[in-house]
């Protein structure tokens, strides 16, 4: 057994902007920040203005109610510090240029001002404002700057983050939080996750306003597929709105409280988004991972075979959603009015992370999600795609690490090398009872548990690997069981394991019975029965034993024991038929009892008496 450790990523980022292009959009950082610099109450040119680019700085003249801002997202990282270099000409008494800092791009708190006619470099932990709307604001700190020789330039404006240490449980290079598959076994942790629903939803296409409330208890994921759009909506969640905006999708269709969305890569937008795909894939598709971070994808046209990243026309990022562990969360999708016909079809995937053999590893990061010593990537059927193999026997497939792409899941069992990814066969479901055999302990239903039909051993019978209570390695794998972990039993040899069949014990449909015959004779004892194994047995006074072929037995694994030239000995001996069928270890059927008694027969044997008789 290969012990697999988690590799921790300690990230080390920056947001940067030199100015060394005139432009609002320079991204010089190792990290793009959420929006463009944003002028107000100017023209929201960089090349010229009161604020604008010039000789490689960012310049400030003559400022009243002007400002400039701009947003990067630091939702994952634990610390931030920000520096520039500033240096300020002729700022008259009472003249100030302020950097300000908000974590809602709403409230602002002042980290310092600048006057006079002064230089030096600015440098602060910012780590207290740290949010996915981290906003940066440069404004006037006092009066009215009065002419326009006043001015102030700031130059190389970096934010410097560390991240929250990040997991890489399966140490492919892709952090838990963005891998969907976190432990490389081949079934994405959206199909790892429980307590799921998969609910379809339709509204009508009528004018006006309706919305569809869904509930789901301990939801800690989401994926909304819509089919149909038609052609705006919103998403609340447990009291809180996706996005600040109504999402627009229609090229002029934009209502007040309204924003357009368009494709990341070209700003596009998408082509009549009411008209479901030809091919099934979703028009739209909206996913809120476990830290309630938000991604929306989109098709192009109606024959689009790929979902592609989209956002906010003008940047403005989504929400970050509280989701109510254990409890109910609601979602509320509205339809909002329109001057036309508007309506949406689609369908709601809710999940929460579990644990299904309750041994303090969630099924996403366990290698035996039920403890029954059959590993999750032999239980879900991936192995039995081409190219997937497992020869090392560790529980994971081979060459993931180098074969997974951005997205953490293998290549050859995806149908998409990216963040909406979706597996690429059908996990096994043996029973078609709606749960994967990986999460259940009987995968066929057939009443015999997986571990036993799978050659291995549970002590008392429940269903679990090894005796109780059950110890787990970091991985998910028992620890306290004498074997599992190996290729599981398929004693019939038909190439499918035994847990997977369903199987049952023989019937007897007709037992065999008493039989009396003489000393010498030649007699038989017969059952009626359909099983792989048949053993006839006796018993010796003290317990019951197997029969071979020789002497006076012959038939011994067959339906019919003979028995040839019987001695007294044999007298009164009983026998019984044990059968099993080879791909049900859990049945075995015995038939009822039968004596062979052995009589002698009366023998009359006429002999001649001679008398001797005296004479007289």
């Amino acid at each position: 057994m290969v012990t697999f450790f988690s590799l921790t990523i300690f990230a080390q980022d920056t947001f940067s902007d030199t100015f060394s292009n005139v432009s609002y959009a320079n991204n010089d950082g190792t990290q793009s920040w959420t929006t463009d610099w944003l002028e107000f109450n100017d023209n929201n040119n960089p090349a010229n203005g009161y604020i604008s680019i010039n000789n490689n700085e960012l310049r400030f003249r003559y400022i009243w109610t002007e400002n400039l801002r701009r947003t990067a997202d630091l939702s994952a990282y634990s610390t931030a510090n920000l520096t520039f270099d500033w240096r300020t000409s002729s700022l008259e008494p009472g003249e100030t240029l302020a950097v300000e800092i908000s974590s809602d791009g709403i409230s602002f708190t002042t980290l310092d001002i600048f006057s006079g006619t002064q230089s030096g470099t600015f440098d602060q932990d910012i780590t207290a404002f740290i949010s996915n709307l981290t906003t940066i604001r440069f404004s006037k700190g006092g009066i009215d700057w009065s002419n326009n020789n006043d001015r102030a330039y700031i130059d190389n404006i970096t934010i410097s983050t560390t991240s929250v240490p990040q997991t890489d449980t399966d140490g492919d290079g892709i952090i838990d939080t963005v891998d969907l598959d976190d432990d490389n076994d081949g079934i994405t942790d959206e199909e790892e996750y429980c307590s799921t629903i998969n609910t379809s939803f339709l509204t009508s296409s009528n004018v006006g306003e309706r919305s569809v409330v869904i509930n789901h208890t301990d939801t800690e994921y989401l994926r909304l597929d819509f089919s149909s759009m038609d052609n705006s909506f919103q998403l609340d969640i447990n009291g809180s709105v996706i996005h600040p905006s109504v999402l627009e999708f229609e090229n002029g269709a934009l209502d007040a409280g309204d924003e357009y969305f368009v494709f990341q890569s070209d700003g596009s937008f998408i082509s009549q988004p009411w008209v479901a795909n030809s091919n099934g894939i979703p028009r739209l598709r909206l996913i809120v991972n476990e830290l309630g971070e938000i991604q929306l994808y989109g098709t192009r046209n109606t024959g689009s075979t790929t979902l592609e990243p989209m956002e906010a026309q003008g940047g403005t990022p989504f929400n970050t959603i509280p989701w109510i562990p254990a409890n109910n969360n609601t979602f509320t999708i509205t339809n909002q009015a329109g001057p036309g016909p508007e309506g949406f079809t689609g369908n709601l995937f809710a999940s929460a992370i579990c644990d299904t053999d309750g041994d303090g590893i969630s099924n996403e990061l366990d290698l035996d999600s039920d403890n029954d010593g059959i590993f999750d990537i032999v239980e879900s059927g991936v192995l039995s795609e081409i190219g997937v193999t497992d020869l090392n026997n560790d529980g994971r497939i081979d060459g993931a690490v180098a074969g997974s792409g951005t997205n953490g899941l293998y290549n050859t069992i995806e149908d998409t090398d990216t963040e909406y990814a979706l597996l690429s066969y059908s996990i096994f479901d043996s029973d078609s009872d709606g749960s994967y055999d990986a999460y259940v302990l009987d995968a066929d239903g057939d009443g015999c548990n997986d571990v036993r039909e799978a050659g291995f051993t549970d002590n008392n019978d429940d269903g679990y690997l090894g005796p109780n209570p059950v110890t787990v390695n970091i991985e998910g794998l028992v620890t306290s069981g004498s074997d599992g972990y190996t290729t599981p039993a398929d004693n019939n040899a038909n190439t499918t394991y035994d847990y997977r069949e369903i199987g049952s014990a023989p019937n007897i449909t007709a037992q065999p019975t008493n039989t009396v015959t003489c000393p010498g004779c030649t007699t038989a004892l017969s059952a009626t029965v359909t099983a792989d194994q048949l053993q006839w047995q006796y018993y010796n006074g003290t317990i019951w034993t197997n029969l071979t072929d020789g002497g006076i037995y012959s038939g011994t694994t067959t339906t019919t024991l003979t028995i040839t030239g019987p001695t007294t000995t044999e007298n009164n001996t009983q026998y019984r038929l044990v059968t099993s069928n080879n791909g049900y270890i859990c049945g075995i059927t015995t038939s009822d009892v039968a004596t062979l008694t052995l009589q002698v027969g009366s023998v009359i044997t006429n002999r001649r008496i001679t008398y001797r008789v005296n004479k007289n």
